[in-house]
């Protein structure tokens, strides 16, 4: 299937998405990456950039286009080479050259996921399943592509008028964030059963793939999950380590007070975060330098009064304020989300990413303010892209040590050839003998580190 919409300067896509004007385009872009020239941005107007943005048309489903980079820029590309949407270069033209490339465009499709914002006005919100968005390039998620591009506009300008390598500034230092979701303390009956079955599911795919071993050994650890028990109150243990490292964290905690319906029951966390020990621990990792932020409720993507509530809630036992969250079970709308969060008070949020596969969701690794489809404008919260997390290295892929490392390795090393900024997730009950994937935990700080 393939979706056609028209996009003039001013024109609406649907009575809630409006495209920004090009120099409001322009400006969103050069403040919203503004550690890539933090001296003399002005000047990066100033580039020869070709614009297409004028009666262009968005595709569905995304393709990219691959661009050859002059010499002078290959350090910028992979394999000497950029993607950019494929409505950033000149359609009637048989070879795509670097000078011909909307690069203004480029950056903005891709940073605001705008074709994932149109999918969603025609389909409905994706929430974070990558398969849901059918016959996608992923390639898009593959590598920070906004940042190369960045990156590439600096030695473009260099080239171009002669200027410094600094006269933009120095590049900007790669920033690892590591963040928990406190989803257990204790192993509860719905953990068993949903982990249970991601097991027997996982089980299943093995035996159809012939790999007869490892497929009854998958459905051993479901049964042995399901029914067995421990002791899931592991954040001393996790404290100690990220102390010996050096390492501050992000610690987002459920704090819903509603009566379990169901579907609560099953899909939130169990725990009551005006117990004792909670408080306590809340207190402990505020003294360590943690900071603790809010991980609201799977039916709260789209509801400001329930976040807010949460929000004041997780306040209550902190003693002090929350400003930061990661949505539950990933769930989100480009439309929605951060205009909630916003209004609940929150101030920076982490939830973009997939839930069943690593990448950049946006083809970024920064912080920055997303742009607000609904009044034309630029979100007041910030958000930092997420580019992997545990279940995608134990549950989506079938990893040996040396295949888990080297996949946590790839993503880390591209956030930091691009001095990108970016978080990490790893919730701490997987740190228990159930889940097994402490060593995991262990080498992703000594990849970090």
């Amino acid at each position: 299937m393939h979706c056609h919409w028209n996009f003039g300067i001013s024109n609406l896509l649907t009575p809630e998405i409006k495209f920004p004007e090009r120099d409001v385009l322009i400006s969103h872009v050069i403040s919203s990456l503004d550690e890539y020239w933090e001296k003399n941005s002005d000047h990066i107007r100033s580039l020869p950039v070709s614009n297409y943005q004028n009666n262009f048309k968005i595709n569905l489903p995304l393709r990219m286009v691959s661009v050859n980079l002059p010499n002078w820029a290959n350090s910028c590309g992979i394999e000497n080479k950029l993607l950019v949407p494929q409505e950033c270069v000149d359609q009637n033209e048989h070879s795509v050259e670097w000078w011909k490339v909307d690069w203004w465009l480029a950056i903005f499709l891709m940073l605001e996921g705008w074709h994932e914002r149109v999918w969603e006005s025609i389909h409905g919100s994706i929430h974070s399943y990558s398969y849901r968005l059918k016959n996608w390039d992923s390639r898009v998620w593959d590598h920070a592509w906004v940042n190369r591009i960045c990156l590439f506009l600096r030695k473009w300008y260099g080239e171009n008028y002669n200027s410094k390598a600094d006269f933009f500034g120095t590049p900007p230092r790669s920033q690892l964030l590591l963040s928990h979701d406190v989803d257990a303390v204790c192993k509860t009956h719905p953990i068993r059963i949903k982990q249970s079955i991601f097991h027997f599911f996982n089980s299943l795919v093995l035996l159809f793939r012939f790999r007869i071993i490892e497929s009854v050994r998958r459905l051993s650890k479901g049964f042995k999950f399901l029914f067995s028990n421990e002791d899931w109150w592991v954040f001393d243990k996790l404290l100690k380590i990220e102390k010996a490292a050096g390492i501050s964290a992000v610690y987002h905690f459920y704090s819903d007070q509603r009566q379990k319906t169901f579907k609560r029951w099953l899909m939130d966390p169990g725990y009551n975060i005006k117990s004792e020990r909670l408080k306590s621990l809340l207190n402990e990792l505020k003294d360590a330098g943690h900071e603790v932020g809010l991980h609201p409720t799977y039916d709260s993507w789209n509801d400001s009064e329930l976040i807010e509530d949460q929000k004041k809630t997780l306040e209550k036992s902190l003693g002090s304020e929350v400003i930061n969250c990661r949505q539950h079970w990933l769930r989100f709308s480009w439309k929605d989300t951060w205009l909630h969060q916003a209004r609940s008070g929150l101030r920076q949020d982490s939830t973009l990413m997939f839930n069943d596969r690593s990448g950049f969701r946006n083809s970024c690794a920064t912080n920055w303010k997303p742009w607000n489809q609904l009044e034309n404008k630029t979100h007041s919260i910030a958000c930092t892209t997420s580019v992997i997390m545990d279940s995608h290295l134990f549950d989506y892929n079938e990893f040996n040590k040396i295949e888990r490392n080297d996949h946590l390795r790839f993503w880390i090393m591209e956030c930091k050839e691009v001095g990108g900024k970016t978080s990490i997730l790893w919730h701490p009950h997987s740190l228990s003998k159930g889940y097994g994937w402490l060593e995991g935990f262990k080498d992703l700080i000594n990849i970090i580190k």
